[in-house]
C-alpha cells in the first residue's frame, strides 16, 4: 500500500481526490479507454492505466466539475506552518518508513534556504547509502510487476533526490530538541 500512495503521490501530484473518484467511477461505468479488470490486485499499473485514459478527457471534465477552490478559501500557511505540521506529522506516526513523510520537496527546501539543513559530502554518501539499501530491500520483498516497477522507479534519479530528500527530513526531525 505504501508503493501505491507513494506511486500516486509522485506520478499524479496535479490531480485532487475528487479526479481519482471521477476517472475510478468513468472507468467502471465504461467511459474511460482502459480495462478495469485488476484481478484481485490493485496495483500502480492499474491505477496508471485509469489515470492515463482519465488524462485524455480530463480537461472535459474540469470544465463540468465545480472547482471546490472556489467556494473554500484554503487557508494561508507560512513556511513555519508547513514544516511544523509536516514535523508534527512524522514524529507522531509510526516512524517505520522515511518514505512516508508529506510533503517533502516543498519542506526540504524551506529548511534549505532558512540555513537549517546543511551538509557536508559524507553525509550526503550516506544519506545515498542509506536510501539505496533501503529500495534494495523493498525490491527482494517485491515479486512481478510491482517488483519490475519499482525496480525503473529506482533507476529514476528525480525519484532517489526525493527520497534522499525525505530522509534528510526525518533525520533533521528526529535529532531536534524535545
Amino acid at each position: 500500500m505504501v508503493i501505491i500512495e507513494d506511486f500516486i503521490r509522485s506520478s499524479y501530484p496535479l490531480y485532487t481526490i475528487q479526479e481519482f473518484r471521477i476517472a475510478f467511477k468513468m472507468a467502471v461505468q465504461g467511459k474511460l479507454d482502459c480495462t478495469t479488470e485488476h484481478y484481485e490486485k490493485f496495483s500502480p499499473k492499474f491505477i496508471g492505466q485509469i489515470m492515463l485514459a482519465y488524462t485524455k478527457k480530463a480537461n472535459e471534465v474540469r470544465k463540468i466539475a465545480k472547482p471546490i477552490t472556489n467556494e473554500i478559501e484554503p487557508p494561508k500557511l507560512s513556511d513555519q506552518d508547513i514544516v511544523l505540521f509536516t514535523q508534527k506529522e512524522w514524529l507522531e506516526s509510526t516512524k517505520n518508513d522515511f518514505n512516508r513523510v508529506f510533503n517533502a520537496e516543498k519542506v526540504f527546501n524551506i529548511l534549505l534556504k532558512q540555513g537549517k539543513l546543511k551538509f557536508n559530502q559524507e553525509q550526503m554518501i550516506q544519506i545515498i547509502r542509506i536510501v539505496k539499501e533501503d529500495n534494495a530491500q523493498r525490491l527482494q520483498k517485491m515479486y512481478g510487476t510491482d517488483a519490475k516497477e519499482f525496480n525503473k522507479r529506482i533507476k529514476d534519479e528525480n525519484f532517489i533526490d526525493t527520497q534522499c530528500k525525505k530522509l534528510a527530513l526525518v533525520q533533521y526531525f528526529e535529532n531536534l530538541p524535545s
